[in-house]
């Protein structure tokens, strides 16, 4: 989902111009993917499953069952003032956002992508000649209800705020531009864009892959593919780097990274993240982590040790609590006023506890306060509050079964 990045990245940026490194001129492009549906061809069962999970709907075309927001009446309004008021409407197949200032249309742009599973929200975004707008109205899942996109501004009300490369890179597979530069707003070609984070994302574009497997069946052994399990542990770190790792600046033209590659050849950290120094709980869980013990008297760990990347376990504590328990198993064997049950199916609640995201907040309708989503946070580590909390609540229910 966009957060404040985004108007931060529609600023201008340094030149790309005499940063290209040597291992960079092999361009990448869009004829060089395959698209998840030939993956499927052979990979049915993994991209079945995957196709259930955040990343995968990271980016959708806009539709009733893409759209989590209420378009009935008495639902489907965001009041900024007494006069002035979005309307969210839906005309045949279609959905808009309608600016009426003092009962009278301002203007009107319609939904053509969703971008955000709709664990945490959504962001809706809509073409303009050859240029994407990050529409005003989203919708925050938390608490069921349309709401001002986040970083936007609440006056004016504006329906032209540029979607840079940077959110697409984090949000699809592949988004072609035409004559790109840093300093102006990008112009896409809708003609070469695959929404989804989909298997290219982490496995590097496919169509050499496809077209070798195809011409010899009969081998066993996967080539002109990546296998993140199989890259050194900085490199397999840097594939959910792109995404997972605060706010980055590009030193390369957009969607040049792909997986076996170094990061840092292709970007840099933002001169504001490094001005602030803030590490948030949502975009940059691989900085958190890296602050973790765990991670620090680790040699071998990264993302794919607690995450399996296809597979939707969102929420399954006792899932990753076992995973934690492969390393420290001979850790809270007991905990007073703790059942066994509990215990080792939930380390999270106590270790990797919910907190608020200052990047992700929405100003619902009515309020002065923006409203922080919650989610994990990724520095692994003992948080007292939390732990009293899950210790009462574990007492509590102990209490009320018996």
């Amino acid at each position: 989902m966009f957060t404040k990045c985004v108007s931060d990245q529609t600023k201008k940026r340094e030149s790309i111009a005499g940063k290209v490194t040597a291992s960079q001129r092999d361009t990448v492009e869009f004829s060089q993917f395959a698209g998840a549906a030939v993956c499927a061809k052979c990979h049915a069962s993994i991209v079945n499953d995957y196709a259930h999970t955040a990343h995968f709907l990271s980016s959708q075309p806009a539709s009733d069952s893409s759209i989590k927001g209420s378009f009935k009446k008495g639902q489907n309004s965001f009041k900024y003032d007494f006069d002035k008021i979005v309307s969210l409407e839906k005309q045949n197949n279609s959905f808009y956002q309608t600016y009426y200032y003092h009962g009278k249309k301002v203007v009107k742009r319609r939904f053509d992508i969703v971008i955000g599973s709709g664990t945490k929200g959504q962001t809706y975004l809509s073409w303009l000649d050859a240029h994407l707008i990050e529409l005003p109205v989203s919708y925050f899942t938390q608490v069921h209800q349309w709401a001002n996109s986040p970083g936007y501004p609440l006056s004016p009300i504006i329906f032209n705020r540029p979607v840079t490369t940077r959110c697409l890179e984090c949000h699809s597979t592949y988004a072609g531009t035409i004559n790109y530069h840093p300093d102006i707003p990008p112009v896409f070609d809708s003609t070469k864009m695959l929404l989804t984070i989909g298997c290219e994302k982490c496995h590097g574009p496919a169509a050499k892959h496809v077209a070798y497997q195809l011409q010899n069946p009969g081998g066993t052994t996967a080539k002109l593919i990546i296998n993140p399990t199989k890259l050194s542990r900085q490199l397999a770190l840097d594939v959910c780097g792109l995404c997972h790792s605060g706010r980055l600046e590009e030193k390369s033209a957009p969607f040049q990274f792909t997986p076996g590659k170094s990061l840092s050849n292709y970007f840099q950290i933002s001169d504001a993240a490094k001005r602030t120094g803030v590490m948030d709980v949502h975009g940059n869980q691989l900085g958190i982590l890296s602050l973790s013990k765990c991670f620090r008297i680790s040699k071998t760990m990264t993302c794919l040790t607690c995450h399996a990347p296809h597979k939707n376990e969102r929420n399954n504590t006792a899932t990753f609590s076992q995973r934690c328990i492969s390393c420290h198993s001979d850790q809270h064997k007991t905990i007073e006023g703790v059942s066994n049950d509990m215990l080792i199916n939930n380390c999270i609640d106590c270790h990797m506890p919910l907190q608020e995201s200052t990047s992700i907040s929405f100003l619902l309708q009515g309020k002065e306060q923006p409203v922080n989503a919650t989610m994990r946070t990724h520095f692994i580590k003992v948080y007292n509050d939390e732990t009293k909390k899950f210790i009462e609540h574990n007492a509590s229910s102990q209490k009320k079964k018996s």
